[in-house]
């Protein structure tokens, strides 16, 4: 396991697994909360995976707009209730919820049509008339969960590059369901759906054995994704996505070996690309090789440009080859970009930093500064940021509040 992984917790797949069953059982709040978190582990802590980042945020917004649907229902009870107010509450609530034009198009022809008590009716408390509300009983129900296949897939390929969306639109109704359903996180139905459009057509070089072989690695099916993707390599060898999840396959089964001899074979025109150095790195890194990991990270960086993304990278392997130094600039690069845009910093950016200059053995009281304000920004690991304070006030001689501060982190004085 690689270092960051030490720090990284649950994979963006457990978080998106967690998520997709949340969904199942109606629990869109939950479900949303666990794809936000997946997406935020990517792009802190698993950069190498930007290929599953689209997936996960159509998930997330699907979430959303079935919170909305959720919220659109109880407004409608409100209303019929005569609490007009409440209904406006959870309405607005919906409306910062859905995606979907058509909804949020119904949220606010609903909210117009509320019908609210003038003062002088309230001091009359005249009897409630049925035509006080809309009967919104009556009206056509706009949840996100019934959105059809294809409004679902119309709105998934309007994110897509136009390439990639005329490509999909023009593999029939079959991928479309498919791939609306492997969105939604319905995965033995995307199965049977992609197989299906992949017989029909049958004979073409399409997209849609990538999406099936995702498919198959969300039904554990990882031989069948596998042999899939080998195949499809064979005949499609600059098709990045599909190293993208190929490599996956090979992490998650210890065999990065075959990871390196699937980049190491791919066309010089690809090989230099920034997925593709990013998956070297990755590879190199997983392998325990940081000399060749910092390698295909710099040549990003000279090639491509030094973006957070493999400033990251490039941190992770300094700290994991020892170079503490080194890691903590980097760190403090990622910090100081994120303060000249007016950006909030990524706590696991501040906990890298500050844990790496208390190994360096600075004790300053703007070291302390961090750690009290990592445990607002990050209360999930206050225990730890608790006792570096505590080791810190120990190192300067302050008995009384380090026994105070190791006291709280729950480890002994």
């Amino acid at each position: 396991m690689g270092l960051l992984r030490m720090f990284a917790g649950k994979s963006p797949e457990a978080h998106e697994e967690k998520g997709d069953a949340f969904a199942r059982q109606g629990i869109f709040g939950d479900a949303r909360i666990e794809f936000e978190k997946a997406l935020h582990k990517i792009e802190t802590h698993f950069p190498e995976k930007t290929h599953l980042v689209d997936r996960i945020t159509e998930k997330f917004n699907s979430a959303g707009e079935s919170l909305a649907a959720e919220h659109i229902d109880n407004a409608r009870a409100l209303a019929q209730a005569g609490d007009v107010e409440q209904a406006e509450e959870l309405y607005e609530l919906a409306l910062g919820l859905a995606m979907h034009e058509n909804t949020r198009r119904k949220i606010e022809q609903e909210l117009a049509r509320l019908v609210r008590p003038s003062p002088q009716a309230e001091t009359q408390s005249p009897p409630q008339s049925e035509s006080r509300v809309p009967d919104f009983a009556q009206e056509e129900e706009t949840a996100a969960a019934d959105v059809d296949d294809e409004e679902m897939f119309s709105v998934l390929c309007n994110a897509l590059p136009q390439q990639v969306a005329e490509a999909y639109q023009s593999y029939g109704d079959s991928f479309a369901r498919g791939y609306a359903a492997l969105n939604r996180g319905d995965f033995d139905r995307a199965v049977g759906e992609l197989t299906r459009a992949m017989a029909e057509n049958q004979g073409q070089t399409t997209l849609i054995p990538l999406e099936l072989a995702t498919a198959y690695l969300h039904t554990e099916e990882h031989a069948r994704g596998r042999e899939l993707l080998e195949s499809y390599i064979e005949e499609n060898p600059s098709e990045i996505r599909a190293y993208q999840l190929l490599c996956e396959i090979y992490w998650e089964a210890g065999e990065v070996s075959q990871a390196s001899d699937l980049l190491a074979s791919a066309p010089e025109e690809i090989r230099h690309s920034p997925s593709m150095l990013m998956l070297t790195g990755e590879t190199r890194f997983q392998a325990g090789d940081m000399k060749g990991a910092n390698e295909a990270f710099q040549e990003y960086a000279d090639t491509h440009g030094s973006d957070e993304i493999v400033t990251r990278a490039l941190a992770k392997t300094a700290e994991a080859a020892g170079q503490i130094d080194y890691a903590r600039e980097l760190y403090a690069q990622l910090m100081n970009q994120c303060t000249a845009c007016n950006a909030a910093i990524d706590p696991f950016i501040k906990r890298r930093f500050a844990e790496l200059s208390f190994e360096s053995g600075e004790v300053s009281g703007k070291l302390l500064d961090l750690f009290f304000s990592l445990i607002r920004e990050d209360p999930d690991h206050r225990g730890v940021y608790y006792q570096y304070i505590g080791r810190i006030y120990e190192k300067q001689g302050e008995n009384r509040e380090a026994r105070r501060y190791l006291g709280l982190s729950g480890q002994p004085g």
